[in-house]
């Protein structure tokens, strides 16, 4: 009974109640070409929902493509001949000297074709999650430079993926912790979330201030940020 009383006062003392809060994406990136060239392909547009691996945009991969051939090739090419010489230096027919050589040329023509893999790839950018589509920057024949920067042509928001972002009195703060459960109420519909960020000072560096939350929640549907939602807290 002695514990079951002090369970009520706990209860009592701290109710469950609602915050305002807003929606917001959980992962939102901006994604360009590592390459120079011409665009060829743009396969999507903004509000359009893109598959993990999608290829949303593909310069004209034909000289990527000679020199990543190319590449192999040597590559084979190297790796053969370095497999030879050392059955001819097990045989005593070739010196060190020469089987070194060997060695350090397939070992040169691997990194040759390393890099012109990565440059094959970094001519198109691929969803890197479910996603959809906020902004599209490119269109078929546009030019990329990027000696300097690579410039954002897609900006990408992960599909499904919410936070709802408050701010919290510190009596408040004290209470929560890093994973733990909270419920978020968006349009009326409940969803299960748990804290994905508590902020240690206070908003403005006031020592009476609202802390920064962001609850971390999962929808099917598009919710759109802005929206308004209620986050339960203890």
């Amino acid at each position: 009974m002695k514990q079951y009383f002090i369970f009520l006062l706990f209860f009592v003392a701290w109710p469950a109640f609602g915050a305002d809060a807003s929606v917001q994406w959980a992962r939102r990136v901006e994604l360009g070409l590592g390459a120079s060239g011409a665009i060829k392909t743009v396969t999507v547009e903004a509000g359009a929902r893109a598959a993990k691996g999608q290829v949303l945009v593909a310069l004209d991969d034909t000289p990527f493509k000679a020199t990543f051939e190319q590449a192999r090739a040597d590559r084979d090419e190297a790796a053969r001949d370095y497999q030879q010489a050392k059955q001819l230096y097990e045989r005593t027919v070739l010196s060190a000297v020469e089987l070194e050589n060997a060695k350090h040329k397939s070992v040169r023509a691997q990194a040759r074709f390393t890099h012109a893999q990565y440059a094959l790839a970094q001519s198109r950018i691929e969803a890197p999650f479910d996603a959809w589509v906020l902004e599209v920057r490119a269109q078929p024949g546009q030019q990329v430079v990027n000696k300097l920067e690579s410039r954002p042509l897609v900006v990408l928001a992960a599909a499904g993926e919410y936070l709802a972002r408050l701010r919290v009195p510190s009596a408040t703060a004290d209470r929560l912790k890093l994973g733990q459960a909270l419920n978020v109420s968006v349009g009326g519909k409940r969803y299960a979330g748990r804290i994905h960020a508590l902020a240690i000072e206070p908003a403005g560096g006031k020592s009476d201030g609202q802390h920064d939350l962001a609850v971390y929640f999962q929808a099917s549907e598009m919710l759109r940020p802005g929206r308004a939602a209620v986050v339960e807290l203890p």
